[in-house]
């Protein structure tokens, strides 16, 4: 028998609100008064300590962090006050199976939102995970899940029995021995016997008998509880139709996770929908409270005295929010954003180390947001930027700075379908090692900028309008320099050597074949060795022992050539790909200064397509 709560009517006087009640006793004679409205500054303490203490758990070592929750003087209290999230992730670093005191002590709230993340791949229902989380919440707390998947969730049990039991119904004057085998009954009327999975041969022996060991003390247990709910539940079970009760847990499910940021896959990928600066202050502002508890998982920056080295906009912008009720607000706000693009990137996030990624990512495009609006209100001051932020959503912020790097792969891929270099038949590998590597960030599905492992990776997000800028003008010089090989007229780019085709050495050998009197017309011609011995000679200045320097006017005779070639004008040439040019007279003088016309090695010669 339960009895209720002497200090609140109507709660049941379980072991959790007993904790909770005389945590907040002094509030329930606050919320009495006439001025329930204001919260005391007993609770503020409370909650801010509260808050402290998850921070503090969160940040520590999973065994720290079991063993101080369970030592906590307020445990229950503790872990239900944490968001969904938090909790989610502290489950996974400490282990599932070694977070059973910490799920016996998570709200029906946090349990139902653990199945949601669990227990679905995409818009199917996952069987393994459905029966593997189950089985960890039954003995996680026994009695009190036997309630809440009675009650709370009926229609997932009626549909997980439905998957896994299948029911007879013994007439009154039918033998048992005619039922069949595998056949178990508590009351030798309902005979039910367990299914085999739909894939037997994906499926170990060991996970046969954790499902067989769970059902069976889950049916147990509901029929000890109640008896007449117990043959009800079979029996609704055996009439359920598989793809009606999946498609509503669907539903349900998405609701749930809707109000978190976590949308469905179609309404989530809007995240990536390019917003333009001017169309923002066409968009709805922000609401004046957000609600939901504070995801602290999601590191947004709490403010100190100034911003920690290598900050982004953002990070700096958050900086300038005095108001702490408004930068909650943010803190929420901040995390629902992640949440929907956690949901539009489809990926599980598990450890802090992905969670890491999906917040450097949403920062730092809301930081590129920021800027971008900035310029285009004529308003950079850090003091505009934090009217941005809490004036309009942050998603909208978000999408106008992804909307600068959908920019950049536009124009990369309407240059490709009519660049001469895919006319040509050529791969982009063609464009030498850098080029490539910029090309092929912004020719996959969603643009990455290319960091070429100064950060540690070859690719990684967009973090500043700087990262746009950059790749916008290395985009540029790759189309003005296939803009000048299309309007040289070459008719064919096979040749025969052993050296790798590039953009460079392309050039550099036409120029070759003009200078040593040879021909430039069709398709370039590789040098023999003695050829580009001599050629080789001619290009440097000064003494005749290495190291050198190329002979002065080299440049301006090589830009004369392009421009006799192509009908270009020499400030043209110089516009547009002037810095292209300098850096490869740069790499030339760099890779052969010091090199004799003797020792030259085909092998080794990559600039110029040199024959063996």
């Amino acid at each position: 028998m339960r009895l209720l709560c002497g200090a609140c009517p109507g709660r049941l006087n379980d072991d959790a609100h007993v904790l909770s009640c005389k945590l907040f006793s002094d509030d329930h004679k606050t919320d009495m008064s006439p001025s329930k409205d204001k919260p005391t500054d007993m609770r503020r303490d409370r909650e801010q300590a509260l808050a402290l203490d998850r921070r503090r758990i969160l940040a520590m070592t999973p065994e720290q962090a079991r063993d101080a929750i369970v030592d906590h003087p307020y445990p229950v209290t503790l872990v239900q006050s944490m968001a969904e999230e938090d909790l989610y992730l502290l489950i996974h670093t400490m282990g599932p199976d070694d977070a059973l005191p910490v799920l016996e002590l998570a709200s029906n709230a946090q349990w139902a939102y653990l199945l949601d993340m669990e227990t679905w791949s995409r818009d199917r229902i996952d069987p393994l995970g459905l029966t593997q989380w189950l089985s960890r919440l039954l003995k996680a707390d026994p009695d009190r899940f036997t309630h809440w998947i009675v009650s709370d969730q009926a229609d997932l049990l009626q549909y997980y029995l439905h998957c896994h039991v299948q029911l007879h119904v013994r007439e009154y004057e039918q033998d048992p021995a005619e039922i069949g085998e595998g056949y178990f009954s508590d009351d030798d009327v309902h005979f039910i016997r367990l299914r085999d999975f739909a894939n037997p041969g994906d499926i170990s022996g060991q996970r046969r008998e954790e499902r067989d060991f769970f059902l069976k003390d889950l049916l147990k247990r509901i029929s000890i509880f109640d008896y007449r709910l117990h043959q009800s539940l079979l029996l609704a079970s055996a009439g359920v139709i598989p793809a009606e009760m999946e498609e509503e847990l669907l539903r349900l499910r998405s609701i749930r996770l809707a109000e978190k940021g976590f949308l469905p896959f179609e309404e989530a990928v809007g995240v990536y929908q390019a917003l333009q600066p001017e169309d923002l202050r066409h968009r709805r502002q922000k609401p004046a409270s957000a609600g939901g508890r504070p995801v602290e998982s999601y590191p947004l920056p709490v403010p100190s005295e100034k911003p920690p080295k290598n900050a982004d906009l953002f990070t700096r912008t958050l900086f300038q929010v005095a108001d702490g009720a408004a930068f909650q607000r943010l803190q929420t706000e901040f995390a629902g954003l992640c949440n929907q693009v956690i949901a539009a990137d489809q990926i599980k996030v598990r450890d802090k180390s992905m969670l890491a990624h999906v917040v450097a990512k949403v920062s730092g495009y809301v930081s590129i947001g920021l800027e971008k609006a900035g310029q285009a209100a004529m308003d950079d001051t850090p003091y505009h930027h934090a009217h941005l932020i809490q004036d309009y959503l942050l998603v909208d912020i978000f999408r106008i700075g992804y909307g600068c790097a959908l920019a950049l792969k536009w124009q990369a891929d309407h240059w490709k379908r009519k660049s001469w270099f895919d006319r040509a038949g050529l791969k982009p590998s063609f464009w030498g090692e850098a080029w490539l590597g910029v090309l092929g960030g912004l020719l996959i599905k969603k643009p990455l900028y290319f960091d070429n492992f100064t950060s540690g990776a070859l690719y990684r997000e967009f973090k500043c309008l700087e990262d746009i800028q950059a790749t916008r003008r290395t985009l540029e010089e790759i189309i003005a320099f296939d803009d000048l090989l299309a309007l040289m007229a070459i008719r064919s780019v096979a040749v025969d050597c052993d050296t790798f085709l590039t953009c460079q050495n392309l050039l550099l050998t036409l120029w070759a074949n003009h200078r040593m009197g040879g021909t430039d017309e069709g398709a370039p011609q590789p040098l023999v060795a003695d050829q580009f011995s001599r050629f080789f000679d001619t290009l440097w200045g000064g003494g005749r022992l290495p190291p050198r320097r190329l002979r002065p006017g080299l440049r301006d005779e090589f830009i004369d050539w392009l421009a006799r070639r192509t009908g270009l004008s020499i400030q043209d040439i110089a516009g547009r790909m002037g810095a292209a040019l300098e850096r490869l007279f740069q790499q030339l003088e760099s890779e052969l200064a010091a090199v004799s016309a003797k020792d030259i090695d085909p092998r080794y010669i990559q600039l110029f397509l040199v024959a063996r």
